[in-house]
């Protein structure tokens, strides 16, 4: 499944590259990861961290960005005998800028699991790494494309935020930027996860998330999203949030949101978002 996964990847990665043709960056063509973009011509900092919604810029080429949550903590207010009543992520993401409308990441995660309140487990889940591609409006325009496809491999067998899978699949983002400091972003992803026991099963992913600017520093946003497989133990699932990102620099941000969970009441044997999911998290560009 592993070999499958990794060359339909590859194959969605090399004639993307080659078609990609954004007009309102043609003059940024000449930088790559050894040329980079110098400082006056980055773009704006652009992240997925603070609301989950993948955005469709890339990290300029030649440059790293490195972001993450300090706090990332899921919980439950009423839990069911052998649930998680708790969790905490340490998920960063470390994204490389190869061409003008391509970068490269690596997302290793990090969990610490309380059952019945006490710690149950604490270890590595997962690494994750992809490519994105965009495709239109990276630097300017009222739409951005881009697309980005991606292969988590499991570095636990018990983790329940990846442990023992093989998940590989695609995000299409589109950015639209609206008058009066607003933009949207809305990402849809399609994945296929094989579990322990050989079995393989798809995801659809989706987001959205709409953006204020409050002034030059500070940014507000909401966000709602859901998601469905056709595992028959997972029912949907989805969160709704809200937070606000400062920047302190052209290249630091801070965030810090708040997320509800989304869904039917608990059932037994099946899976449920969390009832609240406060983050706080920075992006760092370099």
């Amino acid at each position: 499944m592993k070999g499958y996964l990794l060359a339909g990847i590859t194959s969605l990665v090399v004639p993307l590259a080659v078609l990609a043709d954004d007009p309102s960056s043609v003059d940024k063509w000449q930088y790559s990861l050894i040329s980079p973009v110098p400082s006056d011509e980055l773009r704006p900092l652009s992240s997925e961290a603070y609301d989950g919604v993948m955005d469709a810029r890339t990290v300029d080429a030649g440059h790293v960005q490195i972001e993450g949550e300090f706090i990332d903590y899921l919980y439950n207010s009423v839990t069911p005998r052998n649930y998680d009543s708790d969790d905490f992520f340490w998920e960063p993401r470390i994204t490389v800028g190869l061409l003008n409308n391509m970068d490269f990441y690596v997302r290793p995660s990090y969990e610490i699991r309380f059952l019945d309140y006490q710690m149950h487990s604490s270890e590595f889940g997962r690494v994750t790494t992809g490519l994105k591609v965009n495709l239109l409006g990276n630097d300017g325009g009222t739409v951005a494309l881009a697309l980005k496809p991606y292969l988590s491999i499991p570095t636990s067998s018990s983790d329940l935020i990846g442990g023992g899978d093989v998940l590989g699949g695609g995000d299409v983002a589109v950015l639209v930027r609206l008058p009066y400091g607003l933009y949207v972003k809305v990402d849809s992803e399609f994945y296929a996860t094989e579990r322990n026991n050989r079995t393989v099963y798809a995801g659809f992913y989706n987001a959205l998330s709409i953006n204020k600017t409050l002034c030059s520093k500070a940014d507000a946003y909401c966000y709602f999203d859901t998601t469905v497989t056709s595992d028959s133990a997972e029912t949907w699932y989805g969160y709704a949030g809200l937070g606000l990102e400062y920047k302190f620099t052209n290249n630091l941000q801070m965030f810090a949101g708040f997320g509800f969970g989304v869904t039917p009441d608990w059932t037994y044997g099946q899976t449920r978002a969390w009832d609240y999911n406060p983050r706080v998290g920075f992006v760092w560009r370099l």
